[in-house]
């Protein structure tokens, strides 16, 4: 007669828990080899010219520094740290997970504004769009790589108080921050083309992302630097989800948001005609883990005025 053991069901239990560990780790390990040969394999191919962020930033504003800490301290969120020379700094905060590192924006500069200023011929003399400023990094750093005008939006009007905070300690003149709804940018509405337009970290907060890809590619003359998170399936879809503008990192306004996949958005720009595209490739481990999980990716996107031309 077989008589029921509840020691054996607890050791089968545990041995099934131990496999499943070891494919997975198994998994990971060949994923992690195969990620390593494609940075490899990228890195031995020419590289733009290098190109290396304005940091410590500038102060150049005379107010005292208690006055400026007091000013960051009125906010209680803040997307990105800033430094600033004679050694005045500010980390960023977050109300909840996940808690960026530092390094993350140094790392992502390194990934795809070379590629973007050799691609676009240079950022001196541009006038450049960065949609969805946030607290204004990329615009200032813009700016202080030679753009001739910057334009910041954000839905957010405290973002926007923040970047003309971080403004004014810089004493950066050629950037401008406007309060404006992405789905409210057009040309008129903002005096004009561009010649190069950001989408950094925006398209995933969005509804719409077909749409949303054509209105960015109405701003600009030239060229389109697109970062976005996206769904890692290696299929053509958009994977929806409800969102709440409950961080700043999150959406202005609370409702359905769409992750695209690499494959879809690749899909959509062909429909709109774009033929000049060129996905960023990993040439260093020495990125964020999303990059590197195939959750976030980049693109140089040109038109084909610009595509024409060279």
């Amino acid at each position: 007669m077989l008589r029921y053991a509840p020691g054996a069901e607890r050791l089968s239990m545990g041995l099934r828990r131990q496999f499943k560990k070891l494919v997975r780790t198994r998994a990971q390990a060949k994923r992690t080899q195969v990620l390593t040969a494609r940075v490899a394999a990228a890195a031995r191919q020419p590289a733009p010219p290098p190109l290396a962020p304005v940091w410590p930033l500038p102060r150049r504003s005379e107010r005292p520094e208690h006055e400026i800490r007091d000013a960051f301290a009125r906010f209680p969120e803040w997307h990105y740290a800033f430094a600033f020379d004679g050694g005045l700094t500010f980390d960023a905060r977050y109300r909840r997970p996940p808690h960026f590192p530092p390094e993350r924006p140094f790392q992502r500069f390194a990934h795809f504004m070379p590629s973007l200023s050799a691609a676009a011929g240079g950022l001196a003399g541009k006038r450049i769009l960065d949609i969805a400023c946030n607290s204004g990094f990329w615009s200032l750093q813009c700016a202080l790589l030679g753009a001739r005008e910057v334009v910041g939006i954000d839905a957010r009007p405290e973002l926007i108080e923040q970047a003309k905070l971080v403004q004014r300690v810089a004493g950066i003149d050629q950037v401008s921050f406007r309060q404006l709804d992405f789905w409210e940018m057009t040309p008129e509405v903002l005096s004009g083309p561009f010649d190069i337009v950001l989408n950094l970290g925006l398209l995933y907060h969005l509804a719409k992302p077909l749409e949303a890809l054509e209105r960015t590619l109405r701003m600009t003359t030239s060229v389109v630097l697109l970062d976005t998170a996206i769904d890692p399936s290696p299929e053509p879809i958009v994977r929806l989800r409800w969102e709440e503008p409950t961080d700043i990192r999150n959406a202005a306004h609370a409702g359905i948001v769409m992750h695209p996949t690499r494959a879809s958005i690749e899909l959509m720009l062909r429909h709109l005609g774009v033929a000049d595209v060129r996905e960023l490739a990993l040439r260093s481990l020495d990125m964020p883990p999303d990059y590197l999980d195939g959750r976030r990716a980049s693109w140089i996107i040109r038109t084909r005025a610009q595509a024409s031309a060279t």
